[in-house]
């Protein structure tokens, strides 16, 4: 199906197109005029006039904005959600709502002290969220407070990115290169210009009086960096930081096959001072899904990769598992979970597959056969109802563009295992430092303005930059 819209000014243009692709998430949607079904928006001062013309059927609507900018966009997404309902005959669980922090809604209306009935009917009557997604982001919010509330405003995060990886999977968006010989020839390089970089960055630290209460190791597969050159990175962090402000160290082990018992070592030797919180992530305990998506392990993998992990002592593994994998179905989604309880990690953080433009996904979209909106739904309703059972609060939460459904990604853990960088990275109140390619530095001023500072992608462009050398 091709979808057209044409409005005659900019404004909500966002909301516009991130309302029409959820209902209709299979369809190519452009800017112009000829589609199967062809949108108008038309603003004249504060009104605004509506059209939805599908083959010989037309409906319109107009009607009213306010001076306050963010209540027109409410208004302006109602108006095009109703619209939408009416010629679709479907609601969206997340209603009109397009922000990927849905608990930053919540989060003022909490320290305000409104009642919890008072929060459903604001997010139910102003957003059209449905009930149930009312319900689970009132939780993910108070859970997310729970840890803030520990925190003073000088805390903050440092992330270490090593955007590199064995393979790169078929759902996977991110600016991550594959580990071919050429990308290993640089592993040296990348180090020094991540120690330079940081060196930089403790300054930057120091002068804002921050003290850095959780490190990220993420990427691509950190690990890849090799055990010396990791080494080299936690002696600079230790040299230069203040071990005693340091609640959490998170490690992106990701895969089984970048963990072995050297790498274990080293970390299991930092989490004699430091909580090393470790990340196992199988995505699907089903082997023909991993080979489809271009992951180089079983499952079996990963249950090795846990037991050598609790061998050397670590009880905060988290596994990302992923919902609406291509060819899964119902079972193998729910094997995947009862998979992973028996692993009993300390948390499990669910995403709903998104289907991102970058990603090789997204080119072979075609080739697979995918569960529809409703089954991913109920899944999602299940799985909250079977982590809750077995001990796991939803403690953060967050939302991708072109996801299935529209929905969501929970975090869920074990009380006391809650990701403190997971947390503040999603309520943006304290600052980020990121070093390496593609890192993202947040700086957060008192009016609520936030500051992001962008690293080059490109492994060789970052090395360029930071060493003065060409490469």
């Amino acid at each position: 199906m091709r979808i057209t819209y044409f409005s005659n000014s900019q404004k909500f243009l966002y909301d516009f197109q991130h309302i029409i692709r959820a209902f209709y998430p299979s369809a190519e949607v452009k800017f112009g005029h000829g589609g199967d079904i062809h949108f108008e928006a038309y603003f004249e001062e504060m009104k605004v006039f509506l059209k939805l013309q599908k083959g010989n059927k037309t409906i319109q609507k107009d009607f009213l904005l306010v001076d306050d900018e963010h209540e027109s966009k409410k208004i302006f997404g109602r108006n095009i959600y109703d619209l939408l309902k009416d010629e679709t005959k479907r609601e969206l669980p997340w209603g009109i709502l397009t922000g990927i922090r849905p608990t930053k809604i919540v989060y003022p209306l909490l320290e305000q002290g409104l009642k919890e009935e008072e929060i459903y009917k604001f997010l139910q009557e102003g957003y059209y969220i449905s009930e149930k997604k009312s319900k689970l982001l009132l939780k993910v919010a108070k859970n997310e407070m729970s840890v803030l509330n520990r925190l003073d405003p000088f805390s903050a995060c440092l992330y270490i990115g090593i955007p590199i990886c064995p393979t790169k999977c078929l759902y996977c968006s991110f600016s991550c290169h594959e580990m071919t010989r050429q990308v290993k020839s640089l592993l040296g390089m990348y180090t020094d210009s991540l120690i330079c970089e940081l060196e930089k960055t403790y300054q930057k630290i120091e002068e804002n009086r921050n003290k850095i209460v959780a490190i990220y190791f993420g990427g691509g597969s950190p690990a890849v960096l090799g055990i010396e050159n990791i080494k080299k990175i936690f002696t600079n962090l230790f040299e230069n930081l203040e071990k005693d402000h340091i609640r959490e160290i998170t490690f992106e082990a990701g895969r089984p096959d970048t963990i072995d018992v050297s790498l274990l070592e080293l970390l299991a030797d930092q989490s004699k001072e430091l909580n090393i919180r470790l990340c196992i992530n199988p995505q699907s305990s089903n082997d023909n899904t991993l080979k489809i998506i271009g992951r180089n392990h079983t499952f079996e993998d990963i249950k090795r990769a846990f037991a050598l992990a609790k061998e050397y002592g670590f009880k905060n593994i988290n596994s990302d598992v992923i919902l609406g994998l291509p060819g899964e179905d119902e079972n193998d989604y729910k094997k995947t979970i009862e998979d992973v309880l028996k692993l009993s990690p300390a948390s499990i953080t669910v995403h709903t597959l998104s289907i991102k433009r970058a990603s090789l996904l997204r080119f072979k979209w075609n080739e697979y056969e995918f569960m529809d909106e409703e089954t991913v739904n109920n899944l999602l309703n299940w799985t909250q109802y079977i982590l809750e059972e077995h001990g796991y609060i939803p403690y953060y939460m967050y939302r991708q563009k072109n996801m299935i459904g529209n929905f969501e990604n929970v975090g869920y853990c074990k009380r006391g295992f809650e990701g403190l960088y997971n947390v503040m990275i999603m309520q943006e109140k304290h600052n980020i430092y990121a070093c390496g390619a593609k890192a993202v530095s947040k700086f957060v001023y008192e009016d609520d303005r936030i500051e992001r500072i962008f690293n080059p992608a490109d492994i060789k462009l970052y090395i360029s930059r930071i060493l003065n050398v060409d490469v």
